[in-house]
């Protein structure tokens, strides 16, 4: 069991923010509350939306009258939950495709394809992932051209294999360091199989790396949430009003985060209480996924000092146990001794 504070605050923030939000949609019915104007006891306008933070928004409103909190609180299981979707598939094709990457590709070969793959650490992502999504996540006038459980599934597929291959790299470069150890080695001059290696041997080495590539993947693919926000490309597709006449802006179908940040960032110097509510969202999400990370980095490596500190007690107790000397023979045979 992990004993880490910063892991078990990061976690509790993450299940809080996902439970909420599935108690605000099956018992609330996702009712997001709206007040666009504030009157006085005599019926006199004292105030119209948006709204600044208080007691009753904590959030504030926007222009419409509805609560940024409620809103932030109905998208918070698309974008926690479909961002640990695309984590966990990237870091399980990744796994697949690194064992035989580090089994049965040489050292060489491997060597030329991670410089080939460098040249992909200085392409954003983003730029590559806007180009591929835009004709999917963007309806024309004709509509959209998928459907959107197809958007969401086109959506999780290109964001995970943009990826992939620098991660197989990755995981396949640990795999192929661990394969240098002694223990290893021993395993391979008993006869062990490669599929034995990996089960036996490999694998519990490179869970709790894969679990910390996992977190910080889920960081990655909630700022890549945020650049596509930015650019009004929408989780599940991005509704473009193409009224000539006086069009509204793009507009998120399932209230996620990063489409609530594409419609409030234009506010953010009339009205910056509108735009900063769910960038503070993201923010505090980021930072409870950093702290899963911490926690699980701090574990792992105390149960490593713990087993070197222990092996070594272990020598050192063989190495003070009493050794039994070689005597010499005190036995005196009748045959030798005189009369």
């Amino acid at each position: 069991m992990i004993r880490s504070v910063k892991f078990w605050i990061g976690l509790s923030i993450i299940l809080l923010l996902v439970t909420g939000s599935f108690i605000h949609t099956f018992i609330f019915d996702s009712y997001i509350r709206q007040q666009q104007i504030i009157y006085d006891n005599h019926r006199n306008v004292i105030g119209a939306a948006p709204f600044p933070p208080s007691l009753k928004f904590p959030l504030g409103t926007d222009k419409l009258g509805y609560d940024i909190g409620l809103k932030v609180l109905q998208g918070a299981k698309f974008t926690i939950c479909f961002a640990v979707l695309i984590a966990l598939v990237r870091v399980i094709i990744s796994l697949f495709v690194a064992i035989p990457y580090a089994f049965y590709i040489r050292s060489s070969m491997r060597l030329w394809l991670e410089k080939l793959l460098s040249s992909f650490y200085y392409v954003p992502l983003t730029i590559l992932a806007i180009f591929i999504l835009t004709p999917i996540l963007q309806n024309t006038a004709n509509g959209f051209l998928y459907s959107f459980p197809m958007r969401i599934i086109l959506e999780v597929v290109i964001l995970t294999v943009l990826v992939v291959p620098l991660i197989s790299v990755m995981i396949g470069n640990m795999m192929a360091a661990l394969m240098k150890e002694e223990f290893i080695e021993g395993a391979k001059v008993l006869g062990a199989s490669k599929w034995r290696i990996f089960h036996k041997h490999l694998l519990p080495h490179l869970v709790p790396k894969m679990l910390i590539v996992f977190t910080q993947q889920c960081v990655q693919v909630l700022i890549i949430f945020i650049h596509l926000g930015y650019f009004k490309l929408f989780f599940g597709g991005s509704f473009i009003d193409f009224n000539q006449m006086a069009p509204d802006p793009p507009r998120s179908l399932s209230n996620e985060w990063s489409g609530l940040i594409g419609n409030y960032y234009i506010e953010i110097f009339t009205h910056p209480f509108v735009a900063i509510g769910p960038i503070i969202m993201f923010a505090i999400v980021i930072y409870a996924f950093n702290l899963i990370t911490e926690g699980m980095q701090t574990h792992f490596s105390q149960n490593k000092q713990t087993l070197k500190k222990g092996k070594k007690n272990k020598k050192a107790t063989l190495q003070q146990q009493p050794t039994i000397e070689k005597t010499e023979n005190k036995f005196t045979f009748i045959d030798q001794k005189g009369a």
